[in-house]
């Protein structure tokens, strides 16, 4: 065999992994429970008296377990039914202060989320219902340029408030949608 040969064969070879190799677009389904704690923090962007909160918490997914934290400040914007049927407070995340990120234990990824939230607080109870919408933003590793959506709903409650704007609780929430990622494998290994 030529010497010619051999280089071309090699080239062939060389380009054929690394075309097989290319990014390609994935929609990954995505369902999760999430479950942790919130502070208050001490913005006020707003400056209604409000404070902000700064979440925490474990994940339990389709793409493994992991993390989440996230920061956002709502602001009251009414009165309604929560979806228990008691007269309930509504209040809406202020545009532009929900953000966070999910971090998944398998591979230390992070995918980056901005959020909407709406809260119904049931004034016979004191249960918060939350609900919104995930918009993924990218992320690392498997998630660099992420897109995709997620809503989600679950349960608030306040375990301390101090009456002068600190505040402390937990949430439990469900969360399904969809990530558009770039070579992103189920990541499913724990």
């Amino acid at each position: 065999m030529s010497r010619t040969c051999v280089v071309v064969g090699l080239i062939f070879s060389c380009l054929t992994i690394l075309t097989s190799n290319k990014a390609e677009a994935r929609n990954i389904p995505w369902r999760a429970e999430l479950s942790g704690s919130f502070i208050n923090t001490q913005s006020d962007t707003n400056h209604d008296g409000q404070k902000g909160t700064l979440q925490n918490g474990g994940i339990k997914s389709t793409l493994g377990s992991g993390t989440v934290q996230g920061v956002g400040e709502v602001a009251l914007s009414g009165s309604g039914k929560c979806p228990n049927g008691h007269d309930g407070l509504i209040a809406t995340l202020l545009p532009g202060t929900g953000h966070g990120f999910y971090r998944f234990n398998n591979t230390g990824d992070l995918l980056f989320v901005e959020f909407s939230e709406t809260v119904c607080v049931d004034l016979t109870t004191g249960i918060q219902f939350v609900s919104g919408t995930d918009n993924y933003t990218g992320g690392t590793g498997q998630f660099a340029g992420a897109t995709g959506t997620s809503t989600w709903s679950g349960t608030v409650t306040v375990l301390y408030d101090d009456g002068a704007g600190n505040f402390f609780g937990e949430f439990s929430i469900t969360l399904e949608g969809t990530i558009n990622a770039l070579n992103a494998g189920n990541g499913k290994d724990d």
